[in-house]
């Protein structure tokens, strides 16, 4: 008897933890409101707004490998994590939109392992095709993802923008690539981020590697610049390093 009970006491808990631990399945365009893990089970189209918009604490998605796709015409976003704390993401696949990933007004958020590719388009007026945006938000971590063929790989604006970092990425221009990395006040409000760290990463082919026209001290540190115009390019009056920067003009 006493055998049993204990095996009974083992099984139960194990079966609560597994149907706890088991990912909500996405197949459709939605806002997640609720905390918890899930995981994209096919690929989406949008031709405005978000296809995915995340709007609830303590959030993972796993991406599975599939794709988040847009028009093609600078329009719509893929994913907008917007007031939100704890959220991760990983490992899918996003082009042809206008702002591939967007995080706004959000903190401790991670984004890893997401592929994210533009037309190339021309940037005739702003916002060029952007990568990924980050807009007054804190500790929010961007690592080892590929941005290809975007106007403007990673943006962060706002003072309300602290403790970031953003590292080993590699983030290429195919054709009209304005900035790879840009820092700026957000609308309406003045002063940019601080406190950042942005390190390791891969930048190439656009007119100006990393851009800052506001707000510091961060740290720019062992990047790879491979720019046309400029390679590091600080406005006046603000203070960042610049740490061991590898610059290379290209043809």
């Amino acid at each position: 008897m006493r055998k049993l009970l204990c095996s009974l006491l083992v099984l139960g808990p194990s079966l609560t933890l597994q149907a706890q631990v088991q990912p909500r399945s996405i197949t459709h365009s939605m806002v997640i409101d609720s905390p918890g893990r899930y995981i994209l089970t096919r690929d989406l189209t949008t031709t405005s707004g978000a296809a995915l918009t995340i709007r609830a604490n303590n959030v993972t998605i796993d991406l599975n490998g599939n794709e988040i796709s847009g028009p093609g015409t600078n329009s719509g976003t893929g994913i907008l994590i917007e007031g939100a704390t704890g959220v991760t993401l990983s490992g899918g696949f996003i082009r042809d939109l206008g702002f591939g990933i967007t995080v706004m007004s959000s903190n401790s958020v991670t984004i890893e392992g997401v592929h994210i590719t533009g037309r190339g388009i021309a940037v005739a007026a702003p916002p060029p095709e952007v990568g990924m945006m980050v807009v007054n938000s804190r500790s929010v971590t961007i690592r080892r993802n590929n941005l290809y063929s975007v106007g403007l790989g990673v943006f962060v604006r706002g003072p309300g923008s602290m403790g970031n970092h953003i590292y080993e990425n590699t983030i290429t221009a195919s054709m009209n690539g304005l900035l790879g990395i840009c820092y700026n006040p957000a609308p309406g409000v003045s002063g940019g981020p601080r406190g950042d760290s942005v390190e390791r990463n891969s930048i190439s082919g656009f007119n100006f590697a990393i851009q800052v026209n506001a707000g510091g001290p961060n740290v720019f540190k062992d990047n790879t610049l491979a720019y046309k115009m400029g390679a590091f390019e600080v406005a006046a009056g603000t203070m960042h390093e610049d740490v061991g920067n590898v610059k290379i003009q290209l043809p």
